[in-house]
């Protein structure tokens, strides 16, 4: 199967950090808080998503060619930026675990360097701060993408008024919701749960985030939603049909 395709992989990384004492309080913005793009130093092109909740999801490609997928946490404290998580290699079928370090301008800019010494250096989308609606994620997709040790090539589904979408691929059947998050931002609410022969397993359970990009004609849905352990998922591409 071809799994040379563009992979504009959302990830979503923030944390609401609060500061109590001397009889009063106040509460530090996460200043990773976006949409990031931008290059790593081993010539990948790396893409990175900060939202409310603490978690971080992002993804790298070659060219047109996903090569690896990344969920974790990240933080920006004033310029100080860090984040940990797993990484998905696909060109190894690895799963490894790895941090950055670095520092972070608020809506303008992340530079960080990883623990093996690779660098990224990532501007902000505005993009982002778009909202997007029950109505514009309604419609007919066909994905591709991977598992972390699988390629999926032109599955077709529909997503509903309402958010549900059930994909029927070679003896599995996957049933989820994509739904707008609370926050009004560029982000959709990602579930699913496969039964059959699955790639997954029977019966596994994913969760993530996808972002619907209006900017392309025709729009594309990008998703990543992982197993409760975070051990293997869904790293998809959808093209609105």
């Amino acid at each position: 199967m071809n799994t040379k395709f563009k992979f504009s992989l959302i990830a979503c990384a923030a944390a609401v950090l609060t500061a109590c004492g001397g009889g009063g309080g106040s509460t530090s913005v996460n200043t990773a808080e976006g949409l990031w793009q931008g290059p790593s130093s081993t010539g990948a092109n790396v893409t990175v998503a900060v939202l409310e909740n603490g978690e971080a999801w992002g993804g790298a490609t070659f060219g047109n060619t996903l090569i690896s997928a990344i969920a974790g946490t990240a933080t920006g404290n004033g310029t100080s930026f860090s984040a940990s998580g797993s990484e998905f290699a696909f060109s190894s079928n690895s799963v490894g675990t790895g941090t950055y370090t670095g520092t972070v301008t608020q809506k303008q800019r992340i530079q960080a360097t990883s623990n093996n010494g690779s660098t990224i250096n990532l501007a902000y989308n505005p993009y982002y701060d778009q909202g997007v609606t029950a109505a514009e994620i309604a419609g007919n997709y066909t994905l591709s993408g991977r598992t972390a040790r699988y390629s999926i090539t032109n599955m077709t589904f529909t997503i509903g008024a309402n958010g549900n979408f059930t994909i029927v691929d070679n003896g599995c059947i996957t049933t989820g919701t994509a739904t707008p998050r609370a926050s009004g931002k560029a982000i959709v609410n990602v579930t699913a749960t496969g039964t059959g022969t699955c790639a997954l397993g029977n019966g596994v359970s994913l969760s993530g985030i996808a972002v619907l990009d209006k900017t392309t004609t025709p729009n594309t849905l990008s998703v990543i939603a992982l197993n409760s352990g975070k051990t293997d998922g869904l790293f998809l591409l959808g093209r609105k049909n």
